[in-house]
């Protein structure tokens, strides 16, 4: 019996990764440059063709997604679109036809537009397969005997249009690419986008509770961003492939290699590393983006220092084609996880879910071919009023100002990311409630939290990581021992850890291998005025070696960040002067066991100097949590103490301690608390005699 981690280990490898919109955006891309390639040969200009057919997929895809059937199942802020989409790309196929420098009375001229209107079929008769092959649910013999016909037929119609006006071995060619352009559009068609047993249903749509939650809307406009300013990156990097005239068919063939073999190795990365942080979607979105970016920025680059090297190129769109991968990916990951979402919310998503997400891609390819197509317009006709024909037109006309735009586009979508709420700690969370609702098991403190996430309560740590991104590099620590952790989401653990000033919180932030929940000082807390002024107090107002304005700076900026910091960290606050204000202590720490959060304290007496080697004296007083975490649930709690070693550069785990409440409530507080630093003084003793012998 298969495991829920090993299905979803096999959507890595199996063809449900091959189903996301990379292979779309690709699919697409087959038609926009063999258009280019016709227009090279026909008329000498690829950037016409490959604008022609843009601009036809995009009227296309226009119709079908403001059609009167499909516009409900839009976001409500993009179904006032369609009169603004309609307008921009009836401007743009203006510019084409009245600016282009030839008369429409040549018959290569409507050559191109006949062979750019066969691949617009092409793109139309591979949708209908897809619709046939979900209808059916396999490749049918019907399904199989309607490609086969329709195939034919367009292949019959590419030759009476080409044979006429070329010689044969031009016809022969370009007709051969066009069999290439069907072949794969079917295969597109029959197994990219294929979802056995789905069907696209279409009631309720007015009444699907999902788009409610906060968590569904971004992810609706995050997908709706990157997949448009995507397929603009993709296109322009083509569009800049397509100049060199000299070569343009290797240069494409090329292209379209680098891109395939790129896109798989994104995939084989993602399927070798399996670490927690690699599969986070929010990393795999923000991961791809960059690499986006760093793309763009090469290529504007080299545009403007007018020499234009084509292996950098390749190595532009090789990167652009990773970093689609893992942001698409991630997108999946996300897209995967949102009918969960909806059964969290009530009883799953409606028959009209899957409509709107098709609705959803296909309006971000729309908005990516126009925007491409305005970035053509824009780029090419400025100081020319022409289409460039060669690399040296292209970079002659570049301003570093017409990058700016698609630098912009990249950055809105990299901000999109930032915005997603569902961060890999959360998703594990959902799923772990979605099995226990399944097997008709309630866990009110996990349900009450998940609610506060996927309603749009939480924002994903981001001040956190950042620290921790700039220190962990200057911080290095090896884990030893880390196998002693044993990690169960129905019983976690209590770390005890040494505090050695700041070393214990900072080095156990940075390099924890298991999410902790920390127990801080209610003083470091909540109101950043009151905080200030603690920190001033207790710390600042003693270093007299400042002057006092740049000691109170210090500390308000201090005071910032532990506010900040503690509340993404849902640090738990420890009320020391309060015994009453103590329980408050214990409830939270209960909800956060209840939820399966590990929870770390540092329980050295603050009264007394901390211990720089070692661990002083222990407060007993944690242990109350224990005697109430068993009263709750039945548990018996698990103690793991740990040492981190400043000089050592290591974090040091012992033995797992188990609070056994049969014994004694003070009895076993004397066991636990003698137990525990005697491991703790043993791991500090241990590394020191060992620096002592090297």
């Amino acid at each position: 019996m298969r495991t829920q981690t090993e299905r979803e280990e096999e959507r890595l490898d199996g063809r449900q990764v091959i189903r996301t919109p990379l292979s779309a955006i690709l699919s697409q891309l087959y038609g926009y440059i063999y258009c280019m390639l016709v227009s090279s040969n026909v008329v000498g200009m690829p950037l016409f063709g490959g604008a022609l057919y843009l601009c036809g997929r995009a009227c296309t895809v226009l119709a079908d997604t403001y059609s009167k059937k499909n516009r409900k199942y839009l976001p409500g802020y993009a179904q006032g679109w369609g009169i603004l989409l309609a307008v921009v790309l009836l401007v743009i196929a203006v510019l084409l036809m009245g600016l282009y420098p030839a008369s429409f009375e040549s018959p290569n001229v409507w050559t191109v537009f006949a062979m750019t209107l066969l691949c617009l079929c092409a793109d139309g008769m591979a949708g209908r397969i897809r619709r046939l092959k979900e209808t059916q649910g396999a490749a049918t013999g019907k399904a199989w005997a309607v490609t086969a016909a329709l195939q034919l037929t367009m292949l019959a119609a590419a030759a009476w249009v080409l044979f006429p006006h070329f010689s044969g071995r031009q016809a022969a060619a370009l007709m051969l690419g066009f069999a290439v352009l069907l072949l794969l559009r079917c295969h597109t068609a029959f197994y990219l986008y294929s979802r056995p047993g789905e069907t696209s249903h279409t009631d309720e749509a007015e009444t699907d509770e999902i788009r409610k939650l906060k968590a569904y809307r971004t992810y609706e406009t995050i997908s709706l961003i990157i997949v448009a300013v995507l397929e603009m990156i993709v296109s322009a990097i083509y569009a800049l492939l397509a100049t060199n005239t000299e070569s343009l068919l290797p240069a494409l063939g090329i292209g379209v290699g680098c891109t395939l073999l790129a896109g798989y190795a994104g995939r084989l990365f993602l399927r070798r590393n399996r670490k927690p942080k690699r599969q986070d979607p929010t990393w795999l979105l923000c991961a791809g983006l960059v690499l986006c970016l760093g793309s763009v920025v090469l290529c504007s680059q080299m545009l403007l220092a007018g020499v234009i090297r084509w292996p950098w190129v390749y190595v532009c769109l090789a990167g652009s084609s990773v970093g689609s991968t893992l942001s698409l990916e991630g997108l999946m990951k996300i897209e995967d996880l949102i009918p969960g979402v909806a059964e969290f919310a009530g009883d799953g998503p409606s028959g009209a879910y899957r409509k709107r997400r098709e609705m959803n891609w296909e309006l971000a390819q729309l908005l990516g071919d126009v925007l491409s197509l305005v970035a053509l317009s824009v780029f090419c006709f400025v100081n020319g009023n022409t289409l460039p024909q060669t690399m040296e037109q292209l970079t002659a006309r570049f301003r570093p100002v017409m990058i700016v735009p698609l630098i912009l586009a990249v950055l809105v979508a990299l901000v999109s990311a930032l915005r997603l709420p569902l961060s890999a700690r959360y998703i594990e969370k959902l799923k772990l409630f979605l099995n226990l609702k399944r097997e008709g098991e309630e866990n009110p403190p996990l349900k009450k939290r998940l609610q506060e996430v996927v309603g749009g309560g939480y924002r994903q740590p981001w001040l956190t990581r950042f620290l921790c991104f700039i220190l962990r590099p200057f911080m290095r620590h090896k884990l030893v021992n880390a196998d002693h952790i044993v990690t169960d989401d129905s019983n976690p653990l209590l770390f005890v850890c040494n505090h050695g000033e700041l070393s214990g919180p900072v080095t156990s932030k940075l390099f924890m291998p298991v999410p902790v929940r920390y127990w801080v000082n209610h003083n470091m807390m909540f109101d950043q005025q009151a905080v200030t002024a603690y920190l001033y107090e207790n710390t600042y107002s003693r270093q007299t070696f400042l002057p006092v304005f740049l000691r109170k700076l210090v500390a308000r900026a201090m005071g910032w960040l532990s506010v900040n910091v503690t509340e993404q960290l849902e640090a738990i606050p420890v009320y020391r002067d309060s015994p009453l204000k103590l329980r408050e202590t214990i409830r939270l720490s209960l909800e956060a066991m209840e939820m399966g959060d590990n929870l770390m304290i540092f329980p050295e007496n603050p009264e007394k100097k901390y211990q720089i080697g070692g661990i002083g004296e222990l407060v007993p007083g944690f242990l109350m949590l224990a005697e109430a975490y068993w009263k709750k649930t039945g548990k018996k709690l698990r103690i793991l103490p740990m040492y981190a070693n400043w000089e050592g550069r290591s974090l040091n785990f012992g033995d797992i301690l188990v609070y056994e409440p049969e014994n004694g409530f003070h009895q076993e507080q004397e066991r636990i608390i003698r137990e525990a630093r005697r491991q703790i003084n043993d791991m500090a003793g241990y590394k020191e005699e060992a620096s002592e012998q090297a």
